[in-house]
């Protein structure tokens, strides 16, 4: 570092350019056009790169420079991903600010605690998190989040980072071009093509990726081949990972409940994807996607041993098996000489998933049951398929379709109860097997527009969408009448999505964007129709369903500029959000419930429903920006602040636990293109100050934590990734991994984050 400022002339004018840069363009019209020359010519007399705009898809469903859309949203390459040496979203979303994954330590047990069970649970965007937040992959959406008792399934473990050649995070509700769930934003995972394997000049490529991290003792190996051709163009890529349980900074390995250390874990990943495209003309192709992933999480957790509700326990293990097919057939039309439309992408999809978690405990008790075991699963069995048309105007790009899907949603808690290694079928301590809500088809159908027109400076872009959904449960289970004696009701709705975008371009170094849409998230089939009954607990208790359940909705407004130079590159955004009718679970509604209780059960039983909250709000600010300030250098930064309540009817706000604190990211990258490079990132978060509980939830302090990457290549074939990551070996929790967790739990450490850990990879490619 001691050199970089040595050069002190070069950098007192490398200082001035932005600031010249600024000047120019936001001068009269004489000196706005004069300004790209002139920054394009020091540029490339700096020899510096020029920092270039993205395309995104996801913020219009068509192809758009990130620059000229009136939202923000952030995307990451596959270049991207593999310099973090990201082994899963979680990891691979870390230095994305306003953006976070839940993800705990698991610590759970058969029958009662779920601690960790459900893996990488989700994506928050701007507060709002797990279902609230739509997750696809090449279009087909991802299962919904689920939990009932000790079992959670998460949504992010149903995908391979290895898989991505771009993933998109679009901030603000996104129901104008996606339907339900998209309240609070979108996450679009976009799965690798031919041509991106396959180098400019040759045919065809096989590669294969070897990689390490020291964080779990993983290993990951990804072979891979693809040719393109006249007529046919495919790839085959696999990903395998082998690991353990993830580091932590406690250091307490007792096998008891004040453990800090992760529980022993044993964690296989196998992934495949497979594509064909036949060309059948140069107007139109065809292309066949297969994807399968199965991945497998075994437990010895020691973490209940001792625990107070379980001091005679021997023994217990937890394991999750997840499985997800997909095939899809996407057929795609270009013809820019076609008078009614010019270009047309249609498909079809299946997609098949699931989340088995099984569990096992055994005691030293004589009396009761002394072995139990727990198998229960979430899965989603989904078909569907959409029609999107584009027509270009001379001043208008009009994009239309269909969307339709169709889920058959089903779930099952199946076990046993032992004594002595006898099968108990009666009395209390007997287990029945049951459903916690009837299996479910659910169905979505949604008709969109959207046009784009650019009046001189400006582009004006409004948006509509209707969706219709249904919810249509089977009736006459005899496992889902066990918890609940009321006929399962069928819901169905209608919502009108509106969005209009707006961006004033006065230079490129001066855009200025707003954006007003509304989102919406239709109920799960768990929330209208789910039912658990338990009579045996110390306290008696029941969930009931609510047929009567509306969709969440939200209305996000968005302000901001942005800018870009050769050199530069910025942006600033205001944003609201103004939610209604959010849906919370297990709420205990037992004074206010007309539901009677069913004969047998306790006078003191306590309901549980699903119901509709008043209403709640979140505002904040993002900041962003990258500086080439030197020939081969970039300065990046990044900030992120969130403020968020829910309001009770009575007006009492009190804050989301859900909005992550402030988040700064600032980075530095050396890069020699094509050759190799360096990049050192400081990432630094504020401690909570909103804790809405902090009885119950421990409030982390603020940190900063530093990673290095590196990278380099070897003529064309050779590649080698690394990295450090918390190069300060710092002890630090994060908010979305600790809440829920009391200040006073024996077990606080095993929740703080991986310190210092190395990963590498090395890629052939032939």
């Amino acid at each position: 570092m001691a050199r970089l400022f040595s050069a002190a002339s070069p950098v007192r004018l490398t200082a001035l350019h932005p600031l010249a840069l600024a000047i120019a363009a936001l001068a009269p019209s004489a000196g706005a056009q004069t300004a790209p020359a002139a920054s394009s010519a020091q540029s490339q007399a700096l020899g510096t790169l020029p920092v270039l705009p993205k395309v995104v898809v996801s913020a219009t469903r068509i192809e758009t420079s990130e620059d000229e859309v009136a939202a923000t949203v952030t995307s990451l390459t596959a270049t991207d991903i593999e310099r973090k040496q990201a082994g899963d979203v979680k990891d691979m979303l870390r230095h994305e600010v306003g953006v976070s994954v839940r993800s705990q330590p698991n610590r759970s047990s058969a029958a009662f605690y779920a601690n960790g069970r459900g893996g990488n649970e989700g994506i928050n965007i701007r507060g709002l998190e797990g279902n609230q937040v739509l997750l696809q992959t090449d279009g087909v959406r991802l299962p919904a989040i689920y939990a009932s008792g000790p079992v959670v399934t998460g949504r992010a473990d149903y995908i391979d980072v290895e898989a991505f050649k771009r993933v998109e995070i679009l901030r603000g509700a996104a129901s104008t071009s996606y339907g339900s769930d998209g309240l609070a934003g979108a996450v679009s995972f976009a799965t690798k093509d031919p041509v991106d394997l396959v180098p400019k000049g040759k045919t065809s490529q096989a590669a294969l990726k070897l990689g390490y991290s020291s964080v779990d003792n993983s290993t990951t190996v990804v072979p891979s081949y693809a040719f393109r051709g006249e007529q046919f163009e495919g790839l085959l890529l696999a990903s395998m990972r082998r690991g353990h349980e993830a580091d932590t900074r406690g250091d307490n390995e007792s096998k008891d409940r004040t453990r800090t250390v992760g529980n022993p874990q044993d964690i296989s990943s196998d992934y495949v994807l497979g594509k064909l495209i036949y060309k059948l003309d140069n107007r139109q192709q065809f292309k066949l996607s297969l994807e399968h992933i199965e991945r497998d999480v075994v437990t010895d957790v020691y973490t209940l041993f001792n625990d107070p509700s379980y001091l005679t326990t021997t023994r217990v293990d937890a394991s999750e098996h997840i499985t997800r097919s997909m095939a899809k057939v996407d057929y795609e039309f270009v013809d820019s000489r076609n008078p009614l439309f010019q270009r047309v992408l249609a498909n079809v999809y299946w997609q098949d998933a699931k989340n088995r978690q099984y569990g096992y405990e055994a005691r030293t008790n004589t009396t009761a049951w002394n072995t139990r075991s727990r198998d229960a699963y979430y899965a989603e069995r989904l078909v569907g398929g959409s029609v999107q048309m584009e027509t270009y105007l001379s001043n208008q790009r009009i994009v239309y379709g269909v969307d339709a899907s169709e889920a058959r949603v089903t779930s099952l808690k199946d076990g046993a109860n032992y004594l002595n290694g006898a099968l108990i079928t009666t009395g209390s301590s007997a287990f029945v097997v049951n459903k916690s809500f009837p299996d479910t088809d659910y169905r979505l159908l949604g008709a969109f527009i959207q046009d784009e027109v650019t009046l001189g400076s400006f582009s004006v872009t409004p948006g509509l969408r209707l969706d219709s959904f249904k919810l249509d449960p089977r009736r006459g289970d005899p496992l889902y009448t066990i918890n609940n004696k009321v006929d399962p009701a069928t819901l169905s709705d209608q919502a009108l999505s509106p969005k209009l975008g707006v961006v004033w371009t006065y230079t490129p170094l001066l855009r200025v964007f707003g954006q007003y849409s509304h989102g919406f998230r239709a109920p799960t089939p768990s929330q209208v129709n789910g039912g658990v009954t338990n009579l045996t607990a110390s306290t008696p208790y029941r969930s009931i369903g609510n047929a009567n359940l509306k969709p969440e909705t939200s209305d996000s407004f968005e302000l901001g500029l942005r800018g870009r130079s050769d050199t530069l590159r910025y942006s600033v955004a205001l944003f609201k959000g103004r939610y209604k009718d959010f849906i919370a679970s297990n709420t205990n509604v037992t004074a206010t419930t007309t539901v009677p209780l069913e004969p047998g059960m306790p006078s003191n039983t306590i309901t549980y429903q699903s119901v509709n909250l008043n209403k709640a709000s979140i505002s904040g600010y993002e900041l962003s920006g990258a500086w080439a300030f030197l020939p081969n250098w970039t300065l990046s930064a990044s900030f992120a602040h969130t403020k968020g309540d829910s309001e009770s009817a009575d007006g009492v706000k009190t804050p989301l636990d859900t909005i992550d604190p402030d988040k700064g990211v600032l980075g530095v990258r050396y890069e020699q293109q094509g050759a190799w490079g360096v990049e050192l990132t400081l990432t630094g978060m504020k401690s909570q100050r909103r804790n809405p509980a902090p009885a119950s939830n421990y409030t982390p302090k603020g940190f900063l934590v530093g990673d290095l990457s590196a990278w380099v290549e070897i003529g064309k074939q050779w590649s080698l990734n690394a990295g450090i990551s918390n190069i300060g070996d710092v002890k630090y929790w994060l908010w979305s991994d600790t809440r829920g967790v009391a200040p006073t739990a024996v077990g606080l450490d095993a929740y703080t984050q991986p310190g210092r850990n190395v990963s590498a990879s090395v890629r052939y490619q032939f």
